[in-house]
């Protein structure tokens, strides 16, 4: 895909995303610039988790994102009230905890959902950046109480 088209599609849906829509959620923004969009997820008890979204070829493929702490560090290991789209085993290319959840590149090329075509989601309602972000999220929050 051009980089022109990916960083539209980039722009469109994290230009939805603003300080009121981050404070309501208790997410904190690092960085929504073109091909990363790197959120915290702040809570009053457990620790925070911070998603690193790199969107390039945004939406031709998933973005890849990264598991990390509060200060950017990978994460090892997921704390096991994290719940299970947060998959603490290492993923076949990267070695690292991922995202096992439709949406998310990691998920896509894992060997045990590579019939799971991103196409067949791609363009669907809650299935840009935001929507992705968003049932992360509540993924999350569920977990963690």
């Amino acid at each position: 895909m051009l980089e022109l088209l990916s960083r539209a599609a980039f722009d469109r849906d994290v230009g939805r995303l603003d300080r009121r829509m981050a404070a309501k959620f208790g997410w904190t923004v690092v960085t929504s610039e073109y091909p990363v969009l790197d959120v915290i997820f702040e809570h009053a008890v457990a620790a925070p988790l911070r998603l690193r979204f790199t969107c390039d070829n945004w939406d031709e493929l998933p973005p890849r994102i990264e598991l990390l702490d509060k200060a950017g560090g990978y994460l090892t290991q997921v704390p096991p009230h994290h719940g299970s789209v947060f998959n603490g085993s290492a993923h076949d290319s990267t070695g690292r905890p991922f995202v096992c959840m439709r949406g998310a590149r990691e998920y896509h090329t894992h060997t045990s959902h590579l019939n799971d075509y991103w196409a067949n989601y791609r363009g669907k309602p809650g299935m840009d950046l935001l929507g992705i972000l968003s049932q992360l999220w509540r993924a999350w929050k569920r977990a963690v109480k």
